[in-house]
Parts: structure tokens; C-alpha cells; sequence
């Protein structure tokens, strides 16, 4: 069983808020599996926004976060079910690291999309144990938050269409943030 000082700095390195390291493990051929708890008991209900702290299900799961060094990095949490006491329906409580229905963290798919940027999806699916689907629903992720994001900082748009083939009326289009 690891020290409190041990379990202490491992928390301290993995940088995530809200949550503390309980347990450690070091798996030759797979990589570190670090177990966490919340530090909150509570969680706000997302049909009636009150806060509560009644468990209905605990969900455990083990999800991918970035590498420590050169070994994997799994962090085995407990994504806790919960019934509200005001409206009596069931959630799944939110994890600011975690998308929802994804088993990887928010830094690990930034760190994916920033690879795939300077190489493609074969390698970078073989560099980091990753198929090259999942690297493809990352991107896919992605591309649908930055829809809903506003352009910060943005004075003039510029707009050009783009022949993908000369002469097959297959036509792309780009977007550029002219003046800043």
C-alpha cells in the first residue's frame, strides 16, 4: 500500500481538479493505473439544478489520460450515478476532465488532435495504443464544439471556394480571419 506522501505527489502530478489518488499501480506491458476519488459528495442535478449527495449506482471505469513518461497512463474512477432529492430523477454525475460517453480525458484527445495536425492517423493511432476510429471520433468531437464557438477577436472574415479536383464540381471552402 503506497504512503500518504507518494499518494500525495502523485495527485500533486496528475493536475486534475476535484479529485485525489487513493491507490497506485504499475503494470509491466500496459502502463500506470492510478485510482481516484472525488472530493466532492455532492453533485448538482442537471434536470432541476439542486445538489445532492443521494448515490443511486456507482459506474466504475478506466479511462486513458497522457502519458507519464514513456509509460500509459489509466486513471480507474468511480463516475457515480445519482438520484436528485428535489426532483427524484436519476443522473450521471458531470467530471470536468472527462467528455460524456468518452473513455479518455479532455488533455488526452487536446494531445491526439495536436499530433494528428503534424502527421496522420496511422501513426499517430500506433504511436499512442489508440485506434484510428477513436482518433476520428476525437476530431469529430472537436469539430462540433468549435461550431458553437465565437471567434474571438475577429474584424474582417475572408471566404474563398476551393476546386478539391479541376473540373468535377467538387468545391471546398476556407475561412480566414483577415485582420486581428
Amino acid at each position: 500500500m503506497p504512503s500518504n506522501p507518494q499518494l500525495k505527489l502523485m495527485t500533486e502530478l496528475l493536475h486534475l481538479e476535484g479529485v485525489v489518488v487513493t491507490n497506485y499501480q504499475i503494470i509491466t506491458d500496459i502502463g500506470i493505473v492510478l485510482h481516484l476519488e472525488n472530493m466532492s459528495r455532492e453533485s448538482q442535478c442537471i434536470h432541476c439544478g439542486s445538489k445532492t449527495e443521494k448515490v443511486h449506482q456507482n459506474n466504475e471505469l478506466t479511462i486513458r489520460d497522457l502519458p507519464f513518461g514513456e509509460q500509459a497512463l489509466y486513471l480507474r474512477i468511480n463516475r457515480r450515478q445519482m438520484r436528485c432529492e428535489k426532483c427524484g430523477k436519476k443522473f450521471t454525475e458531470e467530471l470536468n476532465y472527462l467528455p460524456k460517453k468518452r473513455t479518455y480525458t479532455d488533455r488526452f484527445r487536446k494531445k491526439i488532435v495536436a499530433e494528428v495536425l503534424n502527421s496522420d492517423l496511422k501513426n499517430t493511432a500506433e504511436r499512442n495504443g489508440v485506434s484510428e476510429q477513436e482518433i476520428e471520433t476525437m476530431l469529430k468531437d472537436l469539430g462540433e464544439e468549435l461550431i458553437t464557438a465565437k471567434p474571438q477577436g475577429l474584424k474582417k472574415l475572408g471566404i474563398d471556394e476551393i476546386a478539391m479536383i479541376k473540373g468535377k464540381g467538387n468545391y471546398g471552402s476556407s475561412l480566414l480571419g483577415m485582420v486581428r
